[in-house]
């Protein structure tokens, strides 16, 4: 069954209904503010760290995926290729990441962590922890099971190659 063709009268005429309402509780608003807190908190612990929390991010997302094209990591961060590419230069200046070129395809750059970052990686996830403990504070096991489960159905609703073909032919039916 198609979740969105089904709901989709109702839910933009309880939208209408409710928006000036409860304009706060909207998943959007909701997750925009929960991130946003949980990432001002965890730059709070990380700043004594030498890098910005762009520059986090990307660590966070090499090591998730070694050998990750530079293009695909722009993706991920939702920036530009170019300015990806800025941020890796400066990683590996440090001495953090490097490039090294894919065999079947010299124009692509694939990303790795270099074993100097291991150290700053063990600091960036133990900051990491304590900011996610923070967030789930008073959540029982389960609350937090549930809460991960429903952002992942969110996330996977609204990734899938139908709702981005549908949102670019200007659909409302994601799915």
């Amino acid at each position: 069954m198609l979740c969105t063709q089904y709901v989709y009268g109702a839910v933009l005429s309880q939208f209408t209904a409710t928006a000036e309402v409860d304009e706060r509780r909207q998943i959007a608003f909701l997750l925009s503010d929960a991130v946003r807190l949980l990432r001002r908190d965890f730059a709070e612990r990380a700043q004594g760290l030498g890098l910005t929390p762009a520059l986090h991010r990307l660590l966070f997302y090499v090591q998730r995926s070694p050998g990750c094209p530079q293009v695909e990591l722009a993706d991920w961060l939702d920036i530009k290729p170019v300015t990806v590419g800025r941020m890796i230069d400066r990683l590996e200046t440090q001495r953090l990441v490097r490039r090294e070129s894919d065999p079947d395809d010299r124009r692509v750059s694939r990303i790795y962590l270099e074993e100097a970052a291991e150290p700053l990686m063990a600091q960036l996830k133990a900051h990491a922890a304590l900011s996610r403990e923070r967030a789930f504070c008073g959540f029982a096991p389960a609350e937090r099971q549930a809460l991960l489960g429903a952002l992942e159905r969110v996330r996977d609703n609204l990734s899938t190659d139908a709702a981005r073909h549908a949102r670019s032919k200007g659909s409302p039916h994601g799915r």
